[in-house]
């Protein structure tokens, strides 16, 4: 499944994103989207597909 969050399309991971090692990012600024935005958008997508998944259950 995929859906888009802050401008970045991604799929919805299935386990928790792992942070990028800070070697990942050029620190140019140049980058879009910078692999910080795109972890933040997989953690956003995680988090809200694990607390609906919480919500269906918890019915």
């Amino acid at each position: 499944m995929f859906t888009t969050i802050d401008g970045i399309r991604l799929r919805i991971p299935t386990e928790e994103p792992v942070a990028p090692e800070s070697s990942d990012c050029c620190g140019s600024g140049s980058c879009c989207p910078c692999v910080w935005d795109y972890y933040r958008a997989e953690q956003k997508a995680w988090l809200a597909q694990k607390e609906q998944k919480q919500e269906q259950e918890s019915n």
